[in-house]
């Protein structure tokens, strides 16, 4: 039966005995083609091995070895980075308890060049070994699922609406989306205004949905600073013709049942529900306490701003000043 031209030991570092036989076979003026045939390996593996430990002159067994053992040394070192790095270490802690995820210590490391770098694999490494370290992770602060979603069909049928398909590019600072975080409980409601560019945060919270006390929250938020405003069907934004004067943009709305359209503004819902979970009655809460989220969200880095925070990016972005964010805890109610 003919030999099968497979090779084996696919994907495996290579061993002394076959760093072995190559020193020997090329001391003999074997190919490269030949000693893999022998070895039972890619051609392309033996030419890297001897070329990347001197040639077919200089090529060692014993070198070649002890150089493959020590890069593996070091890759072994650089994935424990946080654990060999007590200050680093402790800096990965404390940011997990301010509600960081290990993507955004991994960018802001990068950005602030404090510590070593770390990436975020080698900081859930660190996590995975560190008892009690995942309970500071977002899905284990926060593991109740929504509940069911409201079917009735109640929309406003102004026709003079904008869509948001004819809303433009939404490039440069100042285009907003708003929407609310409802109380079962009471008439209470958290207005929440998210700027799309740096992800910049506006917080209020109101007695009530009435139309003219959510225009005026609206423009001594984002009054002086408005492209564009997305909102969903809310009837609370019923008199959006008076806001458009009062910001002096264009409001556009999203389509019934079509949240994802808005998905910056619903996405930091999510993260403030964490503080406010379902069926809390926002009456009982202070604009203090709303601050306080507010502060935390603003002021917590983003992967998606490369590491900065929302303020940091809004400031360089809205007025070209380059400051660095407050250090904030995560707010525990």
């Amino acid at each position: 039966m003919a030999k099968s031209s497979k090779k084996h030991n696919k994907g495996k570092h290579l061993s002394y005995e076959e760093r072995f036989t190559i020193e020997k076979m090329l001391r003999k003026g074997a190919t490269y083609t030949q000693i893999a045939l022998v070895l039972e390996r890619g051609v392309s593996t033996i030419s890297e091995e001897v070329k990347k430990n001197g040639g077919r002159e200089r090529y060692t067994a014993k070198k070649a070895h002890n150089r493959a053992y020590f890069r593996q040394y070091r890759k072994k070192r650089e994935c424990n980075q946080v654990a060999l790095n007590g200050p680093l270490a402790r800096y990965v802690e404390k940011k997990l308890r301010d509600g960081w995820s290990p993507e955004v210590i991994s960018q802001r490391l990068a950005h602030e060049k404090r510590f070593p770098y770390a990436s975020a694999k080698s900081i859930r490494k660190y996590i995975g070994r560190r008892h009690g370290l995942e309970r500071f992770l977002f899905w284990n602060r926060v593991h109740k699922k929504s509940g069911p979603k409201r079917g009735h069909n109640i929309f406003l049928s102004d026709e003079g609406r904008k869509s948001i398909t004819l809303r433009p590019e939404t490039e440069g600072f100042g285009h907003w989306e708003g929407d609310f975080i409802v109380s079962k409980r009471s008439s209470w409601v958290l207005l929440v205004l998210v700027e799309k560019s740096t992800k910049y945060t506006q917080l209020r919270l109101l007695p009530h949905r009435e139309n003219d006390s959510v225009n005026r929250a609206i423009s001594a938020c984002i009054g002086t600073m408005a492209k564009s405003l997305t909102l969903d069907n809310d009837i609370a934004f019923r008199k959006w013709r008076q806001l458009e004067e009062l910001i002096d943009a264009d409001v556009f709305f999203c389509h019934p049942f079509a949240s994802w359209e808005k998905g910056l503004v619903e996405n930091t819902n999510r993260w403030i529900r964490q503080f406010v979970p379902k069926k809390s009655d926002l009456a009982d809460w202070t604009q203090e306490n709303i601050h306080t989220i507010e502060d935390w969200l603003n002021h917590t880095p983003k992967v998606s701003l490369n590491g900065m925070t929302p303020y940091e990016r809004m400031m360089e972005t809205k007025n070209d000043t380059c400051v660095s964010s407050l250090e904030v805890s995560l707010p525990a109610f």
